[in-house]
């Protein structure tokens, strides 16, 4: 195996906070640096070591002899990278790495206990917020037939809080989410006009900027005409 590269007494400092877990954030805190001077010392570390990120970096001095503060080295700090704050550790990388990683476990979670009260036979009632959205996604392309206020404006707030978080990411992600969900809002819009008596064409005017939502966010709003939903009310 080739002798290790010669490196400054920062370059050494830098390594071995970065062999003890720490991401470039809390490296920078450490040695009193900002993150621009820890990712200029990672540039020359890795160019010196011939390696491309941190991952490779570790492995390269674990396994070498030659650097004494690897022997320290546990598995767990390679084992669990993938739970490391900014730890790709590459120049130019930032604290949103950070912030993606947090948030998409959190929505993670949300998903999943929205899913078991989705399944939940005690959420089928579409006057309820997860009701609706099981609702919703049952006739996901049903324009026919009739929904309540409840149901549509349940639906309308899960839309509107799910394109919100996800566009806190990235505002790409909250695209995708809204052309996701974009079928089935249309759809129990155009089942609510109906409810509330309102020609379903009248749905074009969301084409119309700004204006067009408010027309129809009015007449999402109106009460039902004829042969209503049993229920018709917000309840959570």
């Amino acid at each position: 195996m080739p002798e290790l590269p010669q490196t400054s007494n920062r370059e050494r400092e830098v390594i071995q906070l970065l062999l003890e877990g720490k991401s470039n954030k809390l490296i920078a805190a450490e040695m009193h640096v900002t993150e621009r001077t820890v990712e200029f010392h990672l540039t020359n570390i890795y160019s010196k070591f011939q390696v491309n990120s941190r991952t490779e970096l570790i492995l390269r001095l674990k396994e070498d002899p030659g650097w004494p503060e690897a022997e320290k080295l546990g598995d767990s700090t390679v084992a669990n990278e993938g739970d490391l704050p900014d730890n790709d550790g590459r120049p130019g990388s930032s604290s949103w790495v950070t912030s993606l990683q947090e948030a998409v476990a959190g929505i993670g979670q949300e998903l999943k206990m929205g899913v078991s009260s989705l399944n939940s036979d005690s959420n089928t009632n579409p006057t309820t917020f997860f009701g609706s959205i099981r609702t919703c996604l049952t006739k996901y392309a049903d324009f026919d037939g009739r929904a309540s206020r409840a149901e549509t404006w349940w639906f309308v707030l899960f839309v509107l809080l799910g394109a919100s978080a996800f566009s806190l990411l990235n505002e790409a992600y909250g695209s995708i989410f809204l052309l996701a969900f974009l079928l089935p809002l249309l759809a129990v819009g155009t089942r609510r006009l109906r409810d509330c008596g309102q020609n379903p064409w009248w749905l074009l005017a969301l084409l119309l900027p700004i204006g067009g939502l408010v027309i129809v966010g009015w007449m999402w709003a109106l009460p039902p005409v004829g042969a209503a939903p049993e229920q018709d009310t917000l309840s959570s």
